[in-house]
This record gives C-alpha cells, structure tokens and sequence, in this order.
C-alpha cells in the first residue's frame, strides 16, 4: 500500500514508510523443569516432600493496535488542523486547499508514528524455585520463589524530541516535525515469595490460602496510558530515559487470598422432607487482601514546552518537584490527601526553566484491597436423576469501598481525592438451575 502512495506522490521518498521493520525470525523458546521427591528424613521432610524448579523463555508478540497505529498516521493518513488556539484562522482556505491538493505543503513535518527498525517479539523469561511438604494427610504446604524478567518490551518514545533550551524551539532532526515511535526500549524484573497452604476435599471440605510477597521493577508498564490522570506512557526527559526506571503499575508487594468450600455435613442423604428442606447446602467464602497499585504524580502542564506535539498524542508525561522529605511511598493516600488539603505541600509544579520534575516514577500507591465474597448453593434431589440447584452469590458482602486510582495531576482541584473514584459496592445475584 505504501508503494502505491509513494508511486502516486511521483516517487517522492518524503511519503515512504520508514523504517520497515524486519520480519522477526529468532524466537528460541526453550523450557527446562525438574521435579524431585526428596528421601524421608524424619520430621524435616515427613512422608512426601518436593523439590521443584524450572526456567522458560517466552514471547510476547506484536499486537494489531502498533500496526493501526502507524497505519492511521502520515503517509497513510493526513490530519488536518485548521483550529488553531481555539479559533478557525482562514479555515476555508485550508479546507478547499486539502479537498484540492490532500497532502501536506511540506510532506516530512507531518505527524508519524512508527515501529522501531529493529521492532521484535518482546521477551519473558521465567524462573521458579518451590519445595513442598505434604503436612498431614489432605494438607500440603508450598514455598518458594518466582521471579520473570522481561527484555525488549514495547514502550512509546518521541523519536524526534526538542532540544533542551533551544529557542525558537528546535527538533533533534529539523526537518521532521511529530515522530512517535514504538520500540523494543524497555525492560522489567519481578521478584516474588509465594507461600501456599492447601487441603484437598475429604470430609466434605478443602480450601486454600495463598499469601505473596512481591517486587515489580519496570521502565514502562504500558504502550498506552495505564491511566491518563496518573500515568502517561511515554518518557518526561526523551534525553534521560533511565529516570523512568521505577514500580511497575503492576505491583503490588502483598497479596493474601483464602478460598474454601464447605459441605455442610446435616442431612446430606435428603431423605424425607426435612431433608431435602434442610441438606445439600455448600457455603464457598473467598477473601482477599492486597496493597494498592502504584501510580506517578503528574505536573499538569509542560511550561518548557519539551514534550510539544507528542504530548498530544499520549498526554502530558511531565512530573513535579518534590519540595519535602516526607517519604509518599509509605504515606496512606488518605493520609495524603488530608495533608495536601490542609496546606502541606510535598510537591510543586516546575517552572520553565526547570523543564523536567524530580518526582521518581510509581512513587504514590492507591488504595489497596480488602474483599470478601461468599457463594451459598443449595442443591435440592428432586429424583435419583435430577436436582434443583438454588444459588445466591454475594460479591463485597462488607460493602467495603476498594478506590481506584484519583487524579494525580497536582494542579487539580482533585489531587488525589480517591472519593472521586468508584469503589464498588455490595452485589448478590440470586439463581436456579435445573440438572437433569
């Protein structure tokens, strides 16, 4: 398609797509595992006990939306903008010269949007380490480490940034305006803990608890806006790219689930009325606590104009000053939130001629979650073939109020004002089923 462009622009290369990634043909994806029953050494290692590990190598490939990216941006489509600070400035001219002419004056300041040229499947590898121990009969426990680190992950950079200070304001390459670019730029590591106690089903009950204690380092945890109020997927500093370097949006360093599901043991056979009335009834709980997700403090605006043109693309990724020692990434947000109210300032908004903020990356974390549902099923022998199954289910049966992420511009009205966010609410769905 891009030949046919080019073709129709009489061979002029300003239209060509550039560059024209590889095709991607070295995807090695080896796996290793091992598993070995230790030999019984009296109460250290009981009757069963497990050594487990492995390592796997995997790829997270290209997805459809990079390639609609380019494809919706020059040469394949032009944009054309005849409002200019809010006011159409010889809009009929403009638009009578596009309908004539359909392309730029001046075809290489147009806005692009590329694949890097050595663009690639992202790489994942995995590495685990667990030993388990049967404790009594039906019960096992687990504990060991996982850990994943990711190589070439796609990030979204300005490929043709503005020079820090130069005024007028100028492009590293002069003669391209807009280049937003997809690449293979960053990279991530991921520790964890994972402790596990697990009891299978025997006497009309099982359940499982699983606690893990975590880290997730990362340089970009999205090509796009994980979210745009808190966190803007591209570099603030295009010079200084490893200042991004921070928790990931996916951390999260605790994680506590416990699952079950109970049998209760009354009238189980339903025999006669009060036994069809009062049996086959199965309760199933499933708590879960865990810390909140990380998110960046934002300055609102980019007074140095560093990230011009690109910013309106992906958002203002610029960060404040932190003008205080009190340390935010232990701080409760609702802590925060009371101080920032109450006049205490830890961060300010930068001037121009600071042009880029201090602030570290993922430095505040949200709310975290504390939930609770509860399953009741009532199953019901109407024949020796068919039962009459009554289920309710009750999501956040606290009505506990789990916030999401708040605005995090700190030129907000709303800076860090979690309220403004949906924290769920209690939810009960009731049904019936019939099996037969």
């Amino acid at each position: 398609m891009n030949e046919r462009i080019v073709a129709a622009s009489g061979g002029n290369p300003d239209f060509r797509m550039t560059p024209t990634p590889p095709r991607d043909l070295n995807n090695f994806a080896p796996r290793v595992g091992f598993n070995y029953r230790l030999p019984r050494m009296g109460w250290l290692t009981g009757d069963t006990t497990v050594l487990r590990g492995g390592y796997s190598r995997t790829y997270d490939h290209n997805f459809v939306n990079l390639t609609l990216n380019v494809a919706s941006a020059f040469p394949f489509l032009n944009s054309v903008n005849f409002i200019q600070g809010g006011v159409a400035t010889n809009a009929f001219t403009t638009i009578q010269n596009a309908r004539r002419f359909g392309v730029p004056a001046n075809p290489r300041t147009a806005n692009r949007t590329i694949l890097s040229q050595d663009n690639r499947a992202a790489i994942a590898e995995q590495f685990a380490f667990q030993l388990q121990r049967e404790l009594a009969k039906d019960w096992a426990v687990t504990v060991g480490w996982i850990g994943t680190k990711g190589t070439g992950l796609f990030q979204t950079i300005d490929n043709n940034p503005i020079i820090p200070g130069s005024s007028p304001a100028t492009r590293v390459n002069q003669f391209l305006g807009v280049v937003r670019e997809r690449c293979n730029c960053a990279s991530s590591i991921y520790h964890s803990m994972q402790l596990s106690l697990e009891k299978r089903l025997s006497q009309n009950f099982s359940m499982g608890a699983h606690y893990t204690w975590s880290s997730f380092i990362d340089d970009a945890s999205e090509l796009f806006n994980p979210n745009p109020l808190a966190d803007v997927a591209v570099p603030q500093d295009s010079f200084n790219r490893k200042i991004e370097r921070g928790r990931s949006t996916f951390d999260r360093p605790h994680r506590l689930t416990v699952n079950g599901v109970w049998e209760l043991p009354v009238f189980r056979e339903q025999r006669g009325v009060f036994g069809r009335l009062l049996g086959g009834w199965q309760m199933s709980p499933f708590l879960t606590f865990q810390s909140g997700a990380p998110f960046t403090p934002l300055n609102g605006a980019d007074p140095a104009g560093r990230l011009a043109g690109i910013s309106g693309l992906v958002g203002v990724a610029i960060r404040p000053m932190v003008v205080s020692n009190l340390d935010v990434s232990g701080t409760g947000i609702e802590d925060l939130y009371r101080r920032w109210q109450g006049g205490e300032r830890y961060f300010r908004q930068i001037t121009a001629a600071e042009q880029v903020g201090n602030a570290g990356r993922g430095i505040i974390r949200a709310d975290g979650i504390a939930n609770l549902d509860i399953g009741f099923i009532k199953n019901t022998r109407i024949s020796e073939g068919a039962r009459l199954q009554l289920r309710a289910d009750m999501f956040n049966v606290s009505n506990t109020r789990n916030f999401g992420i708040p605005d995090a511009r700190v030129n907000s009205a709303a800076f860090l004002n979690q309220w403004n966010t949906d924290g769920g609410r209690r939810r009960i769905q009731i049904g019936a089923r019939l099996v037969f």
